[in-house]
């Protein structure tokens, strides 16, 4: 009987210290969670963090405002550049660079307008007080660029006709010489030969032109782009590029560019009505319609093809 009874007591402590460790272990689990969930919510951004998509609109006209400010600042600092020169004395390399600082603000002035094309695009995102507010500023915004297109084409009217005025040099005049014979103004064979060879030599410069084709890897890796993962490829301005990777041409005589691939994409700015792209077997043909406005805003054409 006694031995029964010290069966049934040790039972009974089996089930009681069983009970005892669910109930720990239940509440160790509680108290765990909390502590889950809250390593969880850490992971999460912040509302304060995550932009609207009216947020965003606001974010990007604004950065392009101050692009535009800046691009006053850069075309003020070019007039002021070629007011302080004399062009007739320019070199053709310096001469050069400052047709290519005309290019790139012209190329400049053109993004800029198409990202206000883009930003347009986006009112239906505002609420009405701030579509009329936005879109007010990008009226605005067209105008500063119209003004700054307008100075360029200046400058760049200058620097050409800077190249075509003959230099003008003062001839002595010799009071010592008596019934002296009226001058010849007839230019000398050899030097009407050098004229016509340096005029020659300059409206070739003027025309040439360079393109450049490769896949994404290849063009950035001889620098000609920048392109970054989920970020939008950008094309080098052309001080930087690696211009041994590019075929040199003549405006002139470049109607056509055969590409060996299907798809391709150009890179750089040029008018849309200025060439076309047409297809054939195993290639795809670049005609260039209107030369004059295919080079308008750049001397480079970058197309990546895949």
């Amino acid at each position: 009987m006694r031995t029964l009874s010290k069966l049934i007591l040790s039972l009974l402590a089996i089930v009681v210290v069983a009970f005892s460790s669910c109930r720990d272990k239940d509440k160790s689990d509680k108290s765990e969670q909390p502590q889950m969930i809250r390593s969880n919510d850490e992971l999460k951004p912040s509302a304060e963090d995550v932009l609207t998509a009216p947020q965003q609109l606001k974010s990007s006209l604004n950065a392009l405002t101050n692009e535009i400010n800046d691009g006053f600042d850069d075309i003020t600092r070019f007039e002021q550049t070629l007011d302080t020169t004399d062009l007739s004395l320019l070199s053709q390399n310096k001469r050069a660079k400052l047709r290519n600082n005309i290019l790139l603000a012209k190329n400049a002035i053109q993004e800029r307008r198409r990202m206000l094309v883009n930003i347009e695009d986006d009112l239906n995102d505002l609420d009405e007080q701030g579509r009329v507010e936005v879109a007010q500023t990008i009226t605005n915004l067209r105008q500063q660029l119209d003004l700054q297109k307008a100075k360029v084409d200046q400058l760049s009217a200058k620097l050409h006709s800077s190249t075509s005025k003959p230099k003008v040099t003062k001839e002595r005049s010799d009071s010592t010489v008596v019934n002296a014979p009226p001058k010849e103004t007839q230019v000398a064979p050899e030097e009407e030969i050098k004229k016509k060879e340096q005029a020659e030599s300059l409206n070739n410069e003027l025309n040439e032109c360079y393109y450049a084709i490769g896949t994404r890897s290849d063009l950035k890796t001889h620098k000609i782009i920048d392109s970054e993962f989920l970020k939008k490829t950008k094309v080098m301005q052309s001080g930087n590029l690696l211009l041994s990777y590019f075929v040199k041409a003549d405006k002139r005589t470049l109607n056509e560019i055969p590409i060996k691939s299907k798809k391709v994409n150009i890179l750089t700015t040029h008018d849309p009505q200025s060439f076309a792209i047409e297809e054939a077997e195993d290639m795809t043909i670049i005609k260039i319609i209107d030369a004059a406005t295919f080079w308008e805003y750049s001397n480079y054409l970058v197309v990546q093809v895949e």
